[in-house]
């Protein structure tokens, strides 16, 4: 089977899907955008056989908070993602984590061409055009989110097939008409083989000199969906304790804003680090006491953050200030594998990190259980077999 996985954000679990592919003797082509700021996978010790891989380089840096600039920036993604398929012929595309104008002019190309499309739905892009444009716009931004609403269902139904991350999308799409006999939900994961358990003094922490601290660390996007200010808070809340430091591994707006924090309130104690490459990610959640996570309660259903997924992996506690009914915080909750708190109470955010700072067994104990959850369910081979399933199916 030919088969193209098209994952604009470049993560790091749907690019082992595409080995996992490749290996199991199926010609890939995986397509990921360069200028999109986001953490990315392991690009780099890839060459192997059936597996190609397509950096999309657009003009400029993505604009991902301008709706004029980035439609154009994102159907100029779409259209050299296309003149590669013209070339590759596949037998199905694979798109998520992918803007609405990509998905739109990569769909309508497959359909042209006979390709069957699947839409590999990771979050509800209305949801947060909806935000940004009520921030800008106010109430004139109604027909511009409608536009978009429309756009979405649209795309979902006229997919080949859906894959959703989550069940709680289901009432959404029951609501959209989205036919359930057209979704498949397959859950989300992180790449377990890749993130070894990696002492706490280990050489990335040596070389950013916190390998005698205690790290409580947050990785990922810092966007509209989430408050930086908990993370500020909790710096400001343990400035007192010398030997705990707050490292927020981030890019872009969120990460703006801790900078001017950090400044403002003197938070010695923050530290602010760009996107590492992930083949230093072992390291740095090795070097972790503490994982944290966050996440706004509008966004709380639609939005399940991958990096409470990779976080299980690393054998870490994690402290969570999400809805208590979004799926990661399910998992981390019904496992016991760290705390979740919601996303307005900044005291509780941090009582719930100050419980885990004064007991050393129970930080150990959750780490185990996060662990053994993901260990019970990110068996690649696995999830390779639910996307074949898929495949197959609509294939025949």
């Amino acid at each position: 089977m030919k088969i193209v996985v098209n994952d604009h954000s470049g993560h790091a679990f749907t690019l082992q899907l595409s080995r996992q592919f490749a290996e199991s003797g199926h010609e890939v082509l995986h397509a990921y955008s360069v200028s999109f700021q986001s953490p990315k996978g392991n690009f780099e010790d890839l060459p192997m056989q059936g597996l190609t891989i397509l950096p999309i380089m657009i003009k400029g840096e993505f604009d991902k908070y301008s709706l004029l600039k980035r439609r154009k920036q994102e159907i100029e993604y779409a259209r050299q993602l296309t003149d590669k398929l013209d070339l590759f012929q596949p037998n199905v595309v694979l798109s998520g984590t992918t803007p609405l104008f990509v998905q739109q002019h990569v769909q309508q190309y497959c359909i042209r061409k006979g390709i069957k499309f699947v839409y590999w739905c990771q979050d509800i892009y209305t949801i947060a055009i909806r935000q940004i444009a009520r921030r800008r716009l106010g109430f004139a931004s109604f027909p511009i989110w409608y536009y978009f609403k429309k756009l979405e269902i649209k795309l979902l139904k006229k997919s080949a097939h859906v894959i959703s991350i989550t069940e709680d999308f289901s009432d959404l799409f029951d609501k959209w008409k989205v036919h359930p006999k057209q979704v498949t939900c397959i859950p989300n994961w992180a790449p377990l083989r890749e993130i070894t358990l990696t002492a706490k003094n280990n050489d990335w922490a040596h070389r950013h000199q916190v390998a005698d601290k205690t790290c409580i660390i947050y990785s990922g996007t810092l966007g509209l969906k989430h408050n930086p200010s908990m993370l500020s808070a909790a710096a400001a809340y343990f400035r007192k304790h010398t030997n705990v430091v707050f490292i927020v591994i981030s890019e872009g707006l969120g990460a703006a804003f801790l900078q001017k924090e950090k400044e403002k309130l003197q938070l010695d104690n923050l530290l602010l680090l760009p996107f590492q490459d992930f083949r230093d990610m072992s390291q740095v959640l090795g070097a972790a006491d503490i994982l944290l996570a966050i996440l706004e309660n509008d966004a709380g259903t639609y939005s399940v953050p991958s990096k409470v997924l990779t976080y299980l992996c690393a054998k870490k506690p994690i402290v969570l200030a999400m809805p208590p009914d979004n799926l990661s915080a399910a998992i981390v909750l019904d496992n016991k594998a760290g705390y979740c708190i919601s996303p307005d109470n900044e005291q509780g955010f941090c009582q719930h990190i100050e419980t885990l700072l004064a007991d050393a067994a129970l930080r150990q104990e959750m780490g185990h259980n996060g662990r053994a959850y993901a260990e019970r369910n990110f068996n690649i081979k696995h999830i390779e077999n639910k996307f074949l399933q898929v495949f197959n199916t609509i294939l025949n």
